[in-house]
């Protein structure tokens, strides 16, 4: 694997870490959504707004299910 692509992934990883503190403490899914798409911009511009939404969207889910199963 290049470096580049090593970078990238490493990045990303960090990017999804965030994501998920970001759910622990947003009140509401919207807030989530948009917290994590304000991050995404400067930190990992490639991903599509949509995919980034969808990805919050079910880790929410799965993360909040744990407590209201």
């Amino acid at each position: 694997m290049s470096r580049t692509k090593q970078w990238l992934m490493s990045i990303e990883e960090a990017f999804w870490d965030q994501v998920t503190s970001i759910i622990k403490d947003s009140e509401y899914l919207g807030e989530a959504m948009e917290r994590a798409v304000s991050l995404s911009k400067p930190m990992v511009p490639h991903l599509e707004t949509e995919y980034v939404e969808d990805s919050v969207g079910e880790m929410w889910n799965e993360y909040w299910s744990k407590y209201h199963a």
